[in-house]
């Protein structure tokens, strides 16, 4: 979902890719994209930005209602705010979050709420090993005191925190000092979202193509066997393409050997081709129908607990042409299968 992505190695974030791309696919690919379409649960990501700070509770209830009727019943909140020294910098912790949670809670939704996003991560990774362990102590103290501060987890539509920070194996997995750095970060961010709300973290995890297959899969498996988490796996195709399950296989198989809690997101774009793959410059489109369908029919057999979609909200919730056909042929999709299913 992201694809926040891969392209990471390369100074692109899933926050760039929300600011460039386009709406989400078309067609019966509805089917896809993390909602309920077999005994799978579904989710969302949305990424929430200042002018989510307005939303009334009317928008809300809108946005989520449609989320809802395409079959998603969890939302990852990507982050309660953005940390930093630039002027971006905003907090969404108090009337915007009360206005999503209990919306949600009315419609039966969970929301996963992301902690707050320092915005300097991915320049900060790549400094010097005791620069990143500062850096990781600093963003920690503050997650630690913000989880501690809240009382969200007693809100009937809380379903667990999300920490909005992705992981690939070049910039954690190249040295065992990284790979304790990194563990033991998660895991104090793990100690307190189970001591806070009584269950584990998620945390999203890419394939970068600066490493490689086993060092991704070595990476997770070391934070693993310290950290209780749940991984969300980006399948990296927006960009890659299916070649990128390949790349993905060995962290894939060492997940279902040890029976880990996992999910997998679904990317529902495609890179143009000749697009500059530099920050600023990111050009994509809604991927293919054939494309998707193979994205979904690896989703179904996949083993992951949710696949989860990147993002309803803008796209498909708005009143475009493009919006309102998608929402469509959603619905008509779902309504055939549910008459299959009698």
């Amino acid at each position: 979902m992201s694809s926040k992505l891969h392209l990471v190695s390369n100074g692109l974030s899933r926050r760039d890719w929300l600011r460039f791309s386009g709406a989400v696919a078309l067609g019966s690919a509805m089917t896809l994209a993390g909602c309920k379409t077999t005994q799978m649960t579904g989710g969302s990501f949305l990424q929430p930005w200042q002018e989510h700070m307005d939303w009334t509770n009317a928008r809300w209830r809108s946005v989520l209602s449609g989320m809802k009727d395409l079959g998603c019943d969890s939302l990852f909140l990507q982050w309660v705010g953005i940390e930093g020294e630039s002027l971006d910098k905003w907090d969404a912790r108090g009337r915007m979050l009360q206005r999503l949670m209990d919306e949600a809670a009315k419609l039966g939704m969970g929301v996963h709420i992301g902690l707050p996003y320092n915005e300097s991560w991915w320049t900060a990774i790549g400094q010097s090993d005791a620069d990143v362990a500062n850096y990781l102590q600093n963003i920690a103290a503050n997650s630690i005191a913000y989880m501690r501060s809240v009382t969200w987890p007693r809100h009937p539509a809380f379903a667990g925190w999300y920490i909005p920070y992705e992981l690939e194996q070049y910039d954690f997995g190249r040295s065992q000092a990284r790979l304790e750095m990194v563990a033991g970060w998660l895991k104090q961010l793990s100690d307190v979202a189970i001591e806070t709300s009584g269950r584990e973290p998620s945390v999203s995890t890419y394939y970068s193509v600066m490493g490689t297959p086993e060092q991704l899969a070595t990476m997770w498996s070391y934070i693993l066997d310290r950290v209780v988490l749940r991984p969300m796996i980006q399948d990296g195709v927006g960009v890659n393409g299916m070649n990128n399950y390949t790349n993905l296989e060995p962290l894939h198989q060492m997940l279902l050997k040890r029976g880990a809690n996992f999910d997998l997101i679904v990317e529902l774009f495609e890179m143009k081709q000749g697009a500059a793959n530099v920050t600023g410059e990111f050009d994509a489109q809604t991927a293919g129908l054939e494309r998707l369908r193979a994205q979904w029919n690896v989703a179904q057999a996949y083993g992951s607990r949710r696949v989860v979609a990147f993002a309803l909200e803008p796209w498909v919730s708005q009143d475009t042409a493009e919006g309102v056909q998608l929402r469509n042929v959603w619905k008509s999709s779902m309504r055939a299968q549910q008459r299959q299913q009698r």
